[in-house]
């Protein structure tokens, strides 16, 4: 028996999205242990699914739709049959049988003949063997014309799910990311002078969107959102650490989830990063992994300044001020998001008061694009700042006589 392991780029061919997909979900289970019910739903096996497409995406549609409402987790197969899986439901398998019997374009179908059940972790050799057959019926066919990266990338549209973030995720191991990496410029003002202190780094996933997921939304999760960010920040940690001259020695700013803290490639890029620099490396934690998890975060932020990096609270809007007093996070810089629609709120008194409880110091205003929102940071102390507008400045006094 052959066992593909996806984390082996040799050992597995790199179009079988879905394929790839499932076979990390299955070792996630065996390595979690939590008791699991997986059902194979072998849809090729009845005929008039096999020879008719649009019945086959009913029933999947179908499946999907029981999956999500018996808290499952769906998998298709490039074939067309499915797999799903659910954790401590023992219900799960009489339903699963009464609504394949529902569905079924002949009643004198057996359901067993095309329903495979398998109990994680204990299943574990039979069901990665199960897995291995669908990558061996996609190699043997031939058919991996409709398996490639585009036609991932076209599955990753709508509003942002896990399936698409898992989708992405593995596409991005293919796709060379270097291209979309930016900087920007985090400038003090001095005597009306402005002076560049620091340099963050990040990809632009609007630009990377717009090229690879252009039919993909947000507005649907903003955890789904930073569990997407986290995967682009640890591919920039990956960057960095394979070219840390390119930066050694420099003031840096870059985004860090929470949860990457335990990860193999935040420990490569500590150890890449001699002590005596890291004091010029800030990690911005953003404000959405802070509201869900705080404890994490507050853990977060006390390795980091256990290793020697300066931190900053990222994503902080002017409202927050009213609710949270951010001057007892033991953080380097609170970032706040002064863009042209959150302008007037910078005049309002509670955001005022909330403002003055933070040292000038720690506070950086980014996104500032608009003259309104420099000038009421300017009016209240603020000495730092980042955005296009300040670019502009800074870049108008260089060229200056």
């Amino acid at each position: 028996m052959r066992v593909w392991e996806v984390e082996d780029g040799k050992s597995i061919p790199k179009d079988l999205v879905r394929e790839q997909d499932f076979i990390l979900r299955v070792r996630r289970m065996q390595r979690i242990g939590n008791q699991t019910l997986v059902i194979n739903f072998v849809l090729n096996a009845i005929e008039p699914l096999a020879k008719n497409h649009t019945a086959m995406e009913a029933v999947q549609k179908k499946l999907q739709e029981f999956a999500n409402l018996s808290h499952g987790i769906y998998s298709d197969m490039s074939n067309g049959d499915v797999f799903i899986s659910w954790e401590n439901n023992t219900d799960a398998h009489t339903m699963a049988h009464r609504l394949i019997e529902g569905i079924l374009p002949d009643q004198k179908v057996d359901p067993k003949q095309f329903l495979l059940t398998f109990s994680m972790p204990q299943d574990y050799t039979i069901l990665r063997e199960r897995s291995n057959l669908y990558i061996e019926v996609v190699r043997t066919s031939g058919s991996v014309g409709l398996l490639d990266n585009e036609h991932a990338v076209a599955t990753a549209q709508g509003q942002l799910t896990a399936k698409n973030v898992d989708q992405i995720e593995h596409l991005l191991g293919e796709i060379d990311v270097r291209p979309y990496g930016r900087t920007q410029s985090i400038y003090k003002n001095t005597a009306g002078a402005w002076q560049v202190v620091g340099e963050e780094y990040f990809i632009s996933f609007e630009d990377l969107r717009r090229e690879r997921f252009p039919k993909l939304q947000f507005a649907s999760s903003e955890h789904f959102f930073l569990a997407l960010c986290g995967i682009l920040d640890q591919r920039l940690l990956v960057m960095l650490t394979n070219n840390y001259d390119s930066i050694g020695g420099r003031p840096i700013n870059l985004n860090l989830a929470v949860n990457s803290i335990v990860s193999s490639v935040f420990a490569q890029f500590v150890r890449r990063v001699p002590r005596e620099h890291r004091g010029l490396i800030g990690f911005e934690l953003h404000r959405g992994d802070l509201f869900q998890d705080f404890s994490l975060t507050l853990s977060a932020i006390e390795v980091l300044k256990r290793e020697g990096f300066r931190v900053a609270l990222d994503g902080i809007t002017p409202d927050m001020l009213n609710h949270i007093d951010l001057s007892l996070f033991p953080v380097d810089a609170i970032k706040i998001n002064v863009s042209k629609d959150r302008a007037f709120q910078l005049t309002t008194p509670d955001i005022r008061k909330g403002l003055s409880r933070i040292s000038n110091d720690k506070i950086i205003f980014f996104r500032c694009d608009s003259d309104k929102s420099l000038n009421a940071g300017l009016e209240l102390g603020v000495k730092t700042f980042q955005g296009w507008l300040i670019d502009d400045l800074a870049s108008k006094k260089k060229t200056s006589p």
